[in-house]
């Protein structure tokens, strides 16, 4: 019993470090500390929870999001833009998916240009909105930014403390 309660302290550790690193401790936190997988993985583990994330979010959002709101905009500007930011998610998740391939087999490097060609889609969808007439807000900018930014940020910290090892 007692080995089991000193492996997930350790593990408790190893989440609180990484997580001090990012630009949001509280969502880095509160990502690793829901997912019961989090306590028994090293680094390598937690970058490929955050992958997962990142996939499951962006996901839900080509199988949920878009369809609600192509039946909720009618502008054909409104339409262009959403489609395109369907192409770019779609293309993130692809990118995402070399990530944890690459990341699984530790080519970190090759894992990094994956996550910043998906990291790129998702902000390509975000700044649609705002490269022409009419500028708007994109409707769905609260998962551009966690996944863009929050989500990545994550990743490419335990990625960097791959690299570090």
């Amino acid at each position: 019993m007692s080995l089991f309660i000193i492996h997930s302290s350790a593990d408790k550790n190893l989440i609180k470090n990484i997580c001090q690193q990012t630009s949001d401790n509280q969502y880095c936190t509160h990502l690793y500390f829901s997912d019961s997988r989090s306590y028994w993985v090293g680094v390598q583990g937690l970058a490929l929870i955050a992958i997962q994330e990142i996939i499951n979010k962006a996901q839900d959002t080509i199988h949920n999001r878009f369809p609600k709101l192509s039946k909720e905009i009618t502008d054909p500007v409104g339409k262009q833009r959403l489609g395109v930011c369907e192409t770019d998610y779609t293309n993130s998740v692809n990118n995402f998916n070399g990530a944890f391939q690459s990341t699984s087999k530790s080519d970190y490097w090759k894992a990094i240009d994956w996550i910043r060609k998906g990291a790129n889609d998702v902000i390509d969808c975000q700044n649609i909105y705002k490269r022409e007439s009419p500028i708007a807000d994109s409707p769905i900018s609260a998962v551009n930014n966690e996944i863009a930014l929050k989500l990545s940020g994550i990743l490419l910290t335990c990625i960097d403390n791959l690299l570090r090892r």
